[in-house]
């Protein structure tokens, strides 16, 4: 069933039977998700609290906004953001409720909340669902609150912003931007004798990277997103010019626009053969075994027996410290006939306004100060992607609490931006029923249960 039906049904149930409805498992591909840990807190701050007012909330220090605050996150994000959500209650007397919880039912949560005209004032939402809350009406335009000023956007580009337009309108602030990467065992690379990665490496450069690799240590590779195949695809597809979703699902491929190009499709099919023929040589790891991993530590690259692996940057600081040393951090390779690099930067997910909010300048004012208050952007860290404000990202560098690990990840996202011309739109309706079929495609396609064409026909069809 379509997600755009889902929310029909919905409000349809919820204004007949006048209820909420229990939160469905919910699949999607979302930047930043963890199933473990749940909470329902409400949190009234003092009215009295009121001593200091820092630059970030000075606009607006309403002492009679009542706002409720919705996320989704594991035990550390909440603890942060509860943190500095605190900090705010405390500098404005803000009255603050906060609904959080894992990702998993988190969206079907909004949708029955929607139904019933009741979402939460200020909430996080993924790439993925921007498209479909912005169309049903649900989200306020935030234009008008940047013109006004309430929330500063100097130091931050236009084009960062442009991941959160939908329509024509600004719906989605970004939290922070994300990108793709290949991290890999510096000394691992060393003892077999290979140099680094270039940023102009090829498909066939990686390839052969890891099977010297693994020729000279008997240290195989991971197989390359393997739980989330859009991640690598859309860089394959991107080698070669086009935008990986078309926004308005109207191409002759449907949502893909590259879906009828045979030059994509061949080069798609030469590489997921290559990579499968790598699982039977040894040289990538054996599926059953890296689906299996779960917490951090089981991860072969941090335990140092895989030479490389593919990940989103924000998890960077994460496998440095569970690995306990720095890991080299590449670009993901382009296609060896692709046009240009593969790589592209996404918003991490967004902070949205409900179009029910009572008072929407308080929560653009409450946005304002989780994008621009420096302490409170260094206390969340990079959970919720790099910063968009030049000023943060300077203040990230001058601080002494930040690791080498962190400032790699500056590093490499200002590097990456050099490379991309604009941050990538949000995904268009449906498009988390393809991601779907594409995960599962590619990992039966690795487990030799679909051929490579069969799994591309798969993806294909989805998307028509």
């Amino acid at each position: 069933m379509k997600k755009k039906e889902i929310l029909t049904l919905a409000l349809a149930f919820a204004l007949t039977l006048g209820m909420g409805v229990a939160a469905a498992s919910y699949s999607a591909q979302a930047l930043g998700r963890d199933d473990t840990g749940v909470g329902i807190l409400q949190q009234n701050a003092d009215e009295n609290a009121l001593l200091q007012i820092s630059d970030a909330v000075s606009n607006i220090a309403n002492e009679n906004a009542r706002l409720r605050v919705a996320w989704w996150g594991n035990q550390e994000r909440n603890n942060t953001t509860i943190e500095v959500l605190d900090e705010y209650a405390a500098l404005t007397g803000a009255k603050l409720t906060y609904e959080y919880t894992v990702w998993t039912g988190y969206v079907e949560n909004l949708m029955t909340q929607a139904a019933g005209n009741n979402l939460p004032d200020l909430i996080q939402i993924s790439t993925t669902d921007l498209v479909d809350f912005s169309r049903s009406g649900q989200l306020l335009d935030l234009q008008s609150y940047i013109d006004s000023g309430v929330i500063d956007t100097t130091g931050i580009s236009g084009d960062a912003l442009s991941g959160g337009v939908v329509d024509g309108v600004l719906t989605g602030f970004s939290t922070g931007l994300n990108t793709v990467s290949v991290v890999y065992n510096q000394a691992v690379f060393e003892e077999a004798g290979v140099d680094a990665p270039a940023d102009d490496w090829t498909w066939s450069d990686y390839l052969k990277t890891v099977k010297t690799i693994y020729e000279a240590t008997g240290i195989p590779s991971d197989i390359p997103f393997l739980t989330e195949a859009r991640w690598v695809l859309e860089s394959m597809v991107r080698s070669y010019g086009y935008e990986f979703f078309s926004t308005e699902g109207d191409s002759d491929g449907g949502l893909l626009p590259w879906a009828e190009d045979e030059t994509v499709i061949a080069g798609l099919t030469d590489v997921l053969s290559d990579i499968y023929d790598g699982i039977q040589e040894g040289f990538f790891i054996d599926p059953e075994t890296q689906m299996s991993w779960s917490a951090t530590e089981d991860y072969y690259i941090i335990q140092g027996k895989s030479a490389a692996s593919f990940i989103l940057n924000n998890y960077y600081t994460t496998y440095c410290y569970a690995f306990g040393d720095e890991l080299g951090l590449a670009m993901l390779p382009k296609m060896d006939d692709g046009t240009e690099s593969g790589m592209y930067a996404l918003p991490s997910m967004y902070w949205c306004i409900s179009a029910g909010c009572e008072d929407p300048e308080a929560a653009a004012s409450l946005i304002n100060y989780l994008i621009n208050d420096t302490d409170a952007a260094l206390t969340i860290g990079m959970d919720r992607g790099v910063s968009l404000s030049s000023e943060i990202r300077s203040a990230f560098f001058a601080s002494e609490d930040t690791d080498v690990y962190t400032k790699n990840v500056f590093a490499f996202v200002d590097h990456v931006s050099e490379t991309v011309s604009a941050v990538t739109p949000p995904d268009p309706e449906n498009s988390a029923e393809v991601i779907e079929v594409m995960k599962e495609a590619y990992q039966s396609m690795m487990y030799g249960e679909l051929s490579v064409e069969e799994g591309i026909a798969q993806i294909l069809e989805s998307s028509r």
